[in-house]
C-alpha cells in the first residue's frame, strides 16, 4: 500500500486492531499499517506521524479517544523514559493471550498451509512476573554523580534507575552499593563528552544458590579498581568474585580476550531443577531462573524421547537442555562455539555426574560433518534471534531426525523456519513461554515430526 497520502506531522484518529512485534499498537489507514507505541489493540486513539515509509507509517500516541478494558497503570516510574519493558501499560493476563496471538500472526504470515490454532497451546506465564531478572549489564555514568540507568529507547538520553522492578531485588541492591563504593573510592563512570573517567558499564549476575558475579567494563583501567572489588565484596558477602574488562570500541559485545579477575573465584552456581550449574562471568544463561525450568521442562516433554535415542543438543550454551534430557535417552552431542560457555557444561556435566553428553567445541554446520555416520532421532534447538537459516536446514533434512524440538525467541525467524522445513517436517504443537514479562519479547517450544 502506498503511503503517499500521508505526511509527518499529520494527526489522525486510528482503531487500533493487534500488537507488533516491538509492542506497538497497529492500526489501519486507507489499508497502510501504522505503528503507534503506547496504543493497545480495541483502542481508539488520535495518533501524529513522525515517519512514513513505503509500506507502513510510524506515529505518536497523543491521546486515547477509547481506552482498552486491559489498560492499566505502569507500576515503574520511569516505565515511558526508559524503554526497557513495553508492555507494562497491558494487563498481565492479556499480555499472556496476546503473546499467543503475535505467534498466529506470524505463522499465518509465513507458513505456506492453513493453520490449526489449536496446536498453539496458552502462553505459560509467571504467577509472580516482577523481579525476574538474575543479570543485569548496564551503563554508569557521571553527571554530577555516578549514575546506574538504560538509554531511552530509540535514543541516547541516559535515564538512571534506582530500583528497576523486573530485576531481582538483590541486583538492584548490588547495583546501589557499587555506584556508593565507585564514589567512595572515586572511580568515576566514563564522561564521552570530556574522554574522562573509567567505568563505562556494570554487570552483575545473581543465582538461586545467594552468589553474585561483578564484571566492570572500563575504557581505561583505573588503579584503585581492587580497592573497590574488596570493599565490594567486604559489603556485600554475596558477590563471590569481580572481574574487569578493558571496552574493545571495534565490538558491541559486552566481554572480550581482556577480560581478567580482580578477586574472588573463577565462577558461580546455579540451581535450576535438579542440576547445579557452573558460570563463568561471559557464560551464556537464561535470565529468568523459575521461567528457564519451565522452558527446559517443556522441551524435555515434549520431545517424548525414548531411552535408545541419540540426540544433538544444538546452540547449547551451557547445556541446559542437555542436563533435562540426559537420563531419558541414550547420548547428547551438546554442540556450542563458545568457550567459556563450553567450559561452564564441561563442568556443570560434571558436578552433576552425567556421563553421557558429549560436548563439541564447534558450530553445528562444521559438528555435523564428524557425526556424518551417526543416526540422529531427535534434535533440539535454541537458536539466537536470526533463527536456524537455509545452512543448517538443509543439514537437518540431510540428517532426517525423527522429531526436532525448536525453542525459538522470535515469531518471525521461527515460522520461516518451520515454512522451509514444512516439506519435510509437520507441525504438531507450539507452545508460548513468557519468559520477559512486561516485553514484547516472544518465547516459545515447537515440536516438529518428520513425514
Amino acid at each position: 500500500m502506498n503511503a503517499q497520502h500521508l505526511n509527518e506531522g499529520d494527526l489522525i484518529t486510528l482503531e487500533i486492531k493487534r500488537l507488533g512485534i516491538n509492542g506497538e499498537g497497529i492500526g489501519y489507514d486507507r489499508k497502510l499499517a501504522i505503528f503507534v507505541t503506547g496504543a493497545l489493540p480495541n483502542e481508539r486513539v488520535e495518533a501524529r506521524i513522525t515517519q512514513v515509509f513505503n509500506n507502513r507509517a510510524i506515529a505518536e500516541l497523543v491521546s486515547i479517544k477509547k481506552a482498552s478494558k486491559d489498560r492499566v497503570k505502569p507500576f515503574c516510574p520511569v516505565y515511558e523514559t526508559c524503554g526497557g519493558c513495553q508492555l507494562q501499560h497491558l494487563s498481565y493476563q492479556k499480555t499472556l493471550i496476546e503473546k499467543r496471538q503475535m505467534i498466529i500472526q506470524a505463522f499465518n504470515r509465513y507458513l505456506p498451509f492453513k493453520l490449526n490454532q489449536e496446536r498453539v497451546k496458552e502462553t505459560l506465564g509467571m504467577e509472580d512476573p516482577t523481579h525476574y531478572r538474575n543479570k543485569a549489564s548496564l551503563p554508569v555514568r557521571k553527571t554530577k554523580q555516578n549514575k546506574i540507568g538504560m538509554y531511552a529507547s530509540g535514543g541516547n538520553k541516559f535515564v538512571p534507575i534506582k530500583d528497576c522492578p523486573v530485576q531481582d531485588d538483590r541486583v538492584n541492591h548490588i547495583l546501589n552499593t557499587i555506584i556508593d563504593l565507585m564514589g567512595e573510592v572515586d572511580i568515576d563512570a566514563f564522561d564521552q563528552k570530556y574522554r574522562k573517567g573509567f567505568i563505562t558499564n556494570v554487570i552483575v549476575r545473581v543465582t538461586s544458590k545467594d552468589e553474585a558475579q561483578v564484571t566492570f567494563t572500563c575504557k581505561k583501567l583505573p588503579n584503585r579498581l581492587p580497592q573497590l572489588a574488596s570493599l565490594l565484596m567486604e559489603k556485600e558477602p554475596m558477590v563471590k568474585s569481580v572481574f574487569r574488562v578493558i571496552e574493545d570500541n571495534e565490538s558491541r559485545e559486552f566481554f572480550n580476550d581482556s577480560l581478567a579477575k580482580v578477586k574472588g573465584q573463577d565462577i558461580i552456581h546455579e540451581v535450576l531443577g535438579k542440576f547445579t550449574y557452573v558460570l563463568e562471568p561471559e557464560s551464556f544463561f537464561q535470565l529468568n531462573s523459575k521461567q528457564a525450568d519451565v522452558f527446559f521442562k517443556t522441551m524435555r516433554d515434549v520431545a517424548k524421547l525414548k531411552p535408545s535415542d541419540i540426540v544433538i543438543d544444538a546452540y547449547a550454551g551451557s547445556a541446559p537442555i542437555s542436563h533435562y534430557i540426559a537420563e531419558h535417552c541414550q547420548l547428547v552431542y551438546a554442540i556450542e562455539v563458545n568457550q567459556a560457555s563450553v567450559n561452564s557444561a564441561n563442568q556443570s556435566l560434571k558436578e552433576n555426574s552425567i556421563h553421557n553428553v558429549k560436548v563439541i567445541k564447534d558450530t553445528f554446520d562444521q559438528a555435523l560433518k564428524t557425526l556424518k555416520s551417526e543416526k540422529i532421532d531427535v534434535m533440539f534447538f535454541d537458536p539466537p534471534r536470526v533463527g536456524l537459516g537455509e545452512d543448517t536446514i538443509a543439514l537437518i533434512k540431510q540428517f532426517k531426525p525423527n522429531r526436532i524440538v525448536y525453542g525459538s525467541c522470535n515469531p518471525s525467524t521461527l515460522a520461516k523456519d518451520i515454512a522451509s522445513l514444512s516439506s519435510d517436517y509437520v507441525l504438531d504443537e507450539t507452545t508460548p513461554i513468557d519468559m520477559f514479562p512486561f516485553t514484547a519479547h516472544v518465547e516459545s517450544i515447537t515440536l516438529l515430526s518428520l513425514k
